[in-house]
């Protein structure tokens, strides 16, 4: 599926900065309800033969870079150049290599597979140039490797699949606290220990709570891109879509949950330990905490993401939230740089020495 210009016919890219389908060519501007419909768009003939198995057609790996797992690799045509874009088989939105027209395959993001929200991108590709110098001069020994100029083309923005769960806890915790208080009597110190059993219970919502829903997405990074701006999440479109990658979920919300529910189950407990402030020690002895699923909302959220393989060493990442522009990174270190800092610091604080001894020498 192509989203075309009316004016022109050039395809339509979702611009971040204005919030707007734009056309690249005329410049024309579109907003997105003007497309929220978009069935004249679709071709289902032209569908029907879509998502063929890669190695069915000989292909060995992606056009994209969506997957490196030849097994997941599935075919598709460029509805403009009619080239083959072979991509992962959980794709939702790419692009052909050939002509660069933005791709949204429709069918791939249909029955279940529907987002039902999407949280747009906000931050632009000139921003992330910004925000990655800024990043990157926190870390004096990076490698050539990861210079602005040799990354930026590779960093790519691409909405992520995830789960938004709405839980209710409830249930007791029981812990055990203690105090010690010194006083004098006579010549005596006396020190008295006392150990209180405390018991508390009570009730807790959690709304949105998200976990990433894709197996080749690492957790711990999309976990420390948190938060995102809720508020700003809006209904499903693929109009904001095009000119981003797109993945849809492989790990449905059965999967999913025990993660929110792990996560819930951590606030819950710190929220009751903290009204039982005062005591010098507290140790928890018992919990018992029940879960209420409230709902699991499938939704797409903004992220652009540079995956490099580093010395043969394992893939390095660096995740941006495409909507806040916070940044996580795993970058390695540059030994021969950092050898070279010391080496350097060392030789001027032994010219410095040498001249203050000097200098001494003189004066006497």
């Amino acid at each position: 599926m192509e989203y075309k210009c009316k004016v022109c016919g050039g395809e339509l890219r979702f611009e971040p900065e204005l919030g707007k389908l734009r056309c690249p060519f005329c410049g024309t501007e579109y907003e997105m309800d003007e497309y929220a419909d978009h069935a004249d768009l679709h071709d289902h003939d032209h569908d029907a033969d879509q998502g063929r198995k890669a190695k069915d057609a000989g292909f060995a790996q992606a056009t994209d870079d969506s997957t490196d797992i030849q097994e997941d690799l599935v075919v598709f045509s460029c509805p403009h150049c009619g080239a083959e874009l072979v991509t992962d088989k959980d794709t939702i939105a790419s692009k052909c290599v050939f002509c660069q027209t933005p791709m949204v395959i429709d069918q791939q993001a249909s029955g279940k597979f529907k987002p039902q929200m999407v949280i747009p991108f906000e931050v632009d590709k000139k921003q992330i140039e910004d925000l990655y110098e800024q990043y990157i001069q926190t870390k004096p020994f990076y490698p050539p490797e990861y210079s602005k100029a040799n990354v930026i083309e590779k960093i790519k923005g691409i909405y992520l699949p995830f789960w938004m769960f709405d839980l209710n806890l409830s249930g007791f915790i029981q812990a055990q606290g203690e105090r010690t208080m010194t006083h004098t009597i006579g010549d005596w110190i006396v020190t008295d220990h006392f150990v209180y059993q405390i018991d508390r219970k009570g009730k807790q919502a959690f709304d949105r709570i998200p976990v990433i829903a894709s197996s080749k997405t690492p957790k711990d990074a999309m976990d420390a891109l948190e938060p995102f701006d809720y508020s700003k999440m809006v209904q499903y479109n693929p109009g904001y879509l095009p000119g981003f990658l797109a993945q849809r979920y492989d790990l449905d919300e059965r999967k999913t949950f025990e993660v929110s529910n792990e996560r819930a189950q951590v606030t819950y407990q710190q929220s009751m330990t903290d009204t039982m402030a005062g005591y010098e020690m507290l140790q928890i002895t018992n919990a018992q905490i029940k879960p209420v699923l409230q709902g699991a909302n499938y939704t797409l959220c903004p992220v652009y993401l540079l995956f490099m393989d580093y010395d043969h060493d394992e893939d390095k990442l660096i995740a941006i939230n495409g909507q806040t522009g916070k940044i996580v990174g795993n970058i390695p270190i540059d030994k021969k740089k950092r050898n070279r800092y010391f080496i350097t610091r060392s030789l001027l604080a032994c010219v410095v020495i040498e001249a203050l001894i000097f200098a001494g020498f003189m004066l006497l």
